[in-house]
């Protein structure tokens, strides 16, 4: 009974004592040496997307400015000082859950701002990312995106 129990005790530190190499997704993560002045990872979740066609996942963050406006509007006039990043991640194959998908590297980062009664949208990409120009088109279109979605609600 007695080696038994010994055996037991044993696999059991053995097995949780396992190191995990992969337990931060640092890839996913914004890096130090980014051009953002801020990490949009801290800042307050608002709301999630999976594009299956592209293989991307977003989800648009917000500072605390525009999470409390969000709480409380359902427009989209953020006040001065309002900042919206949407993040999107190429997927990877979760490798813990079966049939799930993760992020793999940020593919993009869009920051929008109020200033002065004005939206100033900046597209950042690249690893390690960097600001990108956009046309006034593509702009106009993605700016219209980011301000259409809603904050997200949970019980």
């Amino acid at each position: 009974m007695r080696p038994t129990i010994i055996l037991y005790v044993c696999l059991f530190l053995f097995t949780s004592c396992r190191k995990t190499d992969n337990s931060l997704n640092i890839s996913a993560s914004v890096q130090n040496n980014s051009v953002l002045t801020e990490n949009p990872l801290l800042m307050h979740p608002l709301t999630a997307s999976i594009q299956p066609r592209d293989s991307t996942m977003s989800t648009l963050y917000g500072n605390d400015t525009a999470f409390e406006y969000a709480q409380h509007h359902p427009d989209a006039a953020y006040p001065e000082n309002a900042v919206l990043y949407e993040i999107t991640w190429k997927q990877k194959p979760d490798e813990v859950w079966f049939g799930g998908n993760i992020p793999k590297e940020i593919f993009s980062v869009e920051k929008l701002s109020v200033t002065d009664n004005n939206y100033v949208y900046e597209k950042f990409t690249g690893n390690p990312l960097q600001k990108v120009g956009t046309g006034d088109e593509e702009e106009k279109l993605r700016r219209h995106f980011i301000l259409s979605q809603r904050l997200a609600v949970s019980p």
